[in-house]
């Protein structure tokens, strides 16, 4: 799946839409608020979650390289492999990514809220609909992380004005659908290449957001 910019879709020169202030939110305070530090409590120690840079490239990119197949499948579908060093730092540079730091500084975990990809032979998503990009390596699956980066991204959705949140996923894309199930009424439309998960999100997914989740990292 490209990565594609939230900012392609917004009448402000910040990438964010204009609809967030129907919220009482500025969408400026909203993307700081959804970009500060928190940390996450796990059973394998303190995960640090924060704003992704240009600068975690290296970590993001080794990230990959500890995920399985099947873990790049459920992500990124295309046969199961990794997206390019290119379309890795074009999504760093995205307004919406966050990514969840061990304790040893090593990524443990990547999220991201973008414009919805366009399915083949499909109309455009309404514009109030945000894709949900989330992928945690093998060896930090199962501590939580992955649900938490998605409850913070939905809540940070619901801040920016948007009501869905969908997910693209291979047939074996179960993990994902239990994940959102947990955030809102979910369902499932196939395509050529996998599902697409509709999540419906709204004022009570706020409670994911990652600094009342969690506390306020430094």
């Amino acid at each position: 799946m490209s990565v594609q910019s939230l900012s392609e879709s917004a009448p402000t020169d910040t990438g964010l839409p204009v609809r967030a202030r129907r919220l009482g939110t500025d969408p400026r305070d909203a993307l700081a608020l959804a970009r500060r530090p928190w940390t996450l409590e796990t059973a394998a120690g303190t995960v640090t979650v924060r704003g992704a840079v240009p600068a975690d490239l290296r970590g993001v990119a080794l990230m990959h390289g500890r995920c399985s197949a099947q873990t790049l499948l459920q992500r990124y579908l295309r046969g199961g492999t990794a997206p390019s060093l290119t379309t890795m730092s074009a999504l760093l540079q995205q307004p919406l990514v966050v990514v969840a730091l061990s304790e040893a500084g090593d990524v443990v975990g990547l999220a991201s809220g973008s414009r919805p990809a366009q399915l083949p032979g499909r109309d455009a998503e309404p514009g109030r609909t945000l894709q949900l990009g989330l992928v945690v390596p093998d060896d930090a699956q199962r501590l939580g992380i992955g649900r938490a980066l998605a409850a913070h991204v939905a809540a940070s959705a619901v801040l920016l004005g948007y009501r869905d949140l969908v997910a693209d996923v291979s047939a074996q894309g179960l993990p994902l659908r239990r994940i959102l199930d947990g955030i809102g009424d979910t369902r499932s439309t196939r395509h050529p290449g996998g599902s697409r998960l509709r999540t419906r999100v709204d004022r009570s997914v706020l409670g994911g957001l990652g600094p009342t989740l969690g506390a306020l990292a430094g």
